[in-house]
């Protein structure tokens, strides 16, 4: 019964928002908001008051048409704000029992999740969207979800070369990862998730499934592109909760381990969330690197995130954030 929000509440939450995010360090976000609120990072945009670049995403199950008219509404080559991909769901989550899974759930056996399309409907509509330009990317927490993700980019007239992705890959059949790397797939992933999940995962799942659940190095191995992100709001926004899980698999009071032989380095990590997550959105040329000719995007914190102890990283505070070389965030000014 809550009212749609007015354009001066949007205006208000999505303000709050991107401030949450700078403060934590972050200059690029790939987002999927409602258009409406894409309509406000525009006028924050036209009035120099947008501090963070936004990638939007587009809903995958709308009519073609819209697809294509909200492609064109905005410069596909503006640095600071334009659309991305498309989004569509296969299924639900690991916690709700809803992901889409090859066999029952450990501790529901008469459950295998909530597969969102079938095969058939799934293919179609990916194909007429590959073929019309647009980037695709699908959220799938179960091994059938993202087997069935894997079989739409599977079909002719999809590009090997377009990066198409699936957003969370959870849980894969190992048997399934090699096809990431076949098909051009990136694997878009948040290691914070596994901080939240870690403590019921193995009940939904099982030893054997809970094993090559979130597979970051098993991905690695097999050479298939990672991007790492936060699923904010689901989770906090901070990058640092995820780089501290993706490189220990240990809970925040470091008492519980899950499956550490799936950690990576710092080094993986990082380079995961900045190029990695560039190159998610073709934009590996000119950021996600401080390099000379690339965007002056770049943070400064309190601590070497290479060198301190590993439950330090969790402790990692902020003191600046640049975006285009404008400093956007600053902790003294914050905490005046």
């Amino acid at each position: 019964m809550i009212p749609p929000p007015t354009h001066e509440e949007r205006r208000r939450g999505d303000e709050l928002a991107i401030a949450d995010a700078v403060s934590h360090g972050i200059t690029s976000v790939q987002d999927f908001s409602d258009w409406e609120d894409f309509l406000v990072f525009e006028d924050m945009e036209k009035e120099g008051a947008l501090k963070v670049r936004i990638t939007e995403w587009l809903p995958f199950k709308d009519p073609l048409s819209e697809l294509i008219k909200m492609r064109t509404h905005h410069d596909l080559d503006d640095p600071m704000l334009h659309t991305g991909f498309l989004k569509g769901f296969m299924d639900g989550s690991l916690g709700s029992r809803t992901a889409a899974m090859k066999a029952p759930f450990a501790d529901d056996p008469k459950n295998s999740g909530l597969p969102q399309y079938t095969q058939a409907q799934l293919n179609a509509m990916a194909v007429e969207r590959a073929k019309a330009g647009f980037q695709l990317g699908f959220h799938a927490i179960g091994d059938k979800a993202a087997a069935m993700a894997l079989d739409a980019y599977a079909q002719p007239g999809i590009s090997t070369t377009a990066r198409n992705r699936i957003e969370h890959a959870q849980v894969v059949d190992p048997a399934d990862i090699p096809r990431f790397k076949q098909l051009g797939v990136i694997a878009s992933m948040q290691p914070n998730h596994l901080l939240t999940d870690m403590n019921w995962a193995e009940d939904r799942l099982g030893p054997t499934r809970a094993a090559y659940s979130y597979a970051w190095k098993a991905f690695l191995d097999a050479g298939v592109p990672l991007a790492f992100g936060t699923d904010y709001p689901v989770e906090p926004v901070t990058p640092f909760r995820g780089l501290y899980a993706a490189v220990t698999r240990m809970n925040e009071s470091g008492t519980k381990a899950y499956y550490p032989e799936n950690k990576i380095t710092r080094g993986q990590a990082l380079y995961t969330y900045t190029q990695g997550s560039a190159y998610a959105e073709f934009a590996e040329k000119h950021k996600g690197k401080l390099a000379p000719g690339f965007d002056a995007d770049f943070v400064l914190v309190d601590r070497d995130l290479y060198k301190v102890d590993a439950p330090a990283i969790l402790k990692t505070n902020v003191l600046e954030t640049f975006v285009a070389g404008k400093q956007t965030y600053i902790a003294s000014a914050n905490a005046q």
